[in-house]
């Protein structure tokens, strides 16, 4: 809570996980091509008679040719990719970096020649937030990495004023206070214009210089990352390398879509928008909007945002990702990308087990992509498979390079078809 609020939420930083991490998208719904015996309507059919409050996505019956009036040229698709993407020595010290604090390990080297907080170091500790007295939610925090000087999360976001001034001149081992006042504007009614008071626990010393991957022994990676099967240096190494690749591929995969889209011109349903925007927002709804908070509430106190613009927003969202379907889709149709049974039972086994336990069976993972609906989840599943590998298809056959004419490398080990 301590944090200043913005807009938007940055990425997640990517951990390291020996499979690559499925997205759960909680886009609920389905682009089938049922038959219409099965009771499934078309777009101008469901809007018709039922009108989009009644229809679920998974009722539509969607003919990716109709709605694709002009599908681009996917073949040899030239693209340029940031270089960022580079993969050399400065990409990979950057990403275990990342992954180092993710894991909450010590990702910056430890001070141990003093032990007194100095302008320009950065600080672990622990924090609490009391307003009269009592913590407030939200204001509590553990192992946090603080870059003191600029008042900041060490790869984060900026603190309220004057947040990390009480830590500079403390002892390791000590517990210091400081009261710090809320902005008017901070967007939560409870901390608006507030002063309260922080108390800190310092529990460590850090330079700004990142441990290198030549100095973590084997003993210090299985330790940080021995549950994810990763136990020596050199299979850090490789995993690092791996994962830049997949994070090169994901780069390479966004920019053919968006060249698809831009080239390519896609008719989508109204009532079929509307009908995945209901599901999304009922979704959102039910995920985040917990004890009692409304939606409104929830929208202003996390990302600053009315209903509406957030409703606008998602509403751009889900735009692109029906067009991206219908796209691929069609794709998928005119290059004859087929899947077995066994393939898809093995797709949806490796969602169960990467689903954290969200999932324990595929009946439970078909009902939530079929919002609710088994057998539409199934269907959507389904497709969406199909869509991805036509995304691959088209992305291993692009030209890709870097923003300064540089060719990238192959990264056909990043697609679905690597795992």
């Amino acid at each position: 809570m301590s944090e200043k609020k913005n807009t938007g939420k940055k990425a997640v930083i990517a951990v390291i996980v020996i499979a690559l991490i499925v997205v759960i998208i909680a886009l609920v719904a389905v682009i089938s091509g049922k038959s219409k015996k099965d009771g499934s309507k078309s777009a101008t059919e469901a809007g018709t008679e039922a009108g989009s409050e009644t229809m679920r996505s998974g009722q539509f019956d969607i003919d990716y040719a109709k709605q694709v009036t002009k599908l681009a040229d996917y073949s040899g698709i030239a693209i340029t990719v940031s270089n960022d993407y580079e993969i050399n020595d400065t990409a990979k010290q950057t990403y275990l970096t990342n992954v180092l604090q993710s894991y909450g390990a010590d990702a910056y080297k430890q001070v141990t020649d003093r032990d007194t907080v100095a302008d320009g170091d950065y600080v672990k500790v622990d924090y609490t937030g009391y307003k009269d007295g009592t913590a407030f939610d939200g204001g509590s925090a553990t192992d946090v990495m603080l870059d003191v000087t600029n008042n900041s999360q060490v790869g984060g976001s900026s603190f309220i004023d004057g947040f990390t001034k009480p830590i500079i001149g403390a002892k390791v081992g000590d517990k210091v206070k400081g009261d710090v006042t809320f902005p008017e504007d901070y967007g939560n009614d409870d901390l608006n214009g507030q002063t309260v008071t922080f108390e800190y626990t310092v529990k460590g010393i850090y330079s700004a210089d990142p441990v290198a991957l030549a100095d973590m022994t084997d003993e210090q990676v299985n330790t940080v990352f021995g549950k994810a099967g990763v136990t020596t240096n050199a299979q850090l190494s490789t995993q690092i390398e791996k994962d830049l690749n997949k994070q090169l591929y994901s780069a390479e995969v966004n920019k053919v879509k968006s060249y698809m889209i831009e080239n390519s011109t896609v008719e989508i349903p109204d009532e079929y928008l509307q009908a995945r925007l209901n599901e999304y927002i009922a979704s959102f709804t039910k995920e985040n909007v917990k004890d009692g908070q409304t939606l409104k509430k929830y929208l202003k106190s996390n990302y600053n945002m009315t209903v509406d613009q957030a409703t606008e927003k998602w509403k751009e969202n889900l735009t692109d990702q029906i067009k991206t379907e219908f796209i691929f889709g069609l794709i998928a149709e005119k290059e004859n990308i087929k899947m077995d049974d066994d393939t898809f039972n093995s797709y949806v086994d490796y969602i169960v087990s990467a689903s954290n336990g969200q999932f324990s069976k595929a009946s439970e993972v078909y009902k939530y992509f079929g919002s609710g609906h088994k057998d539409e989840g199934k269907t959507y599943l389904k497709n969406q498979y199909l869509v991805n590998k036509a995304i691959d298809k088209v992305t291993e056959k692009a030209n890709v390079t870097f923003e300064d004419g540089s060719a990238a490398p192959d990264t056909s080990s990043g697609s679905a078809d690597a795992e």
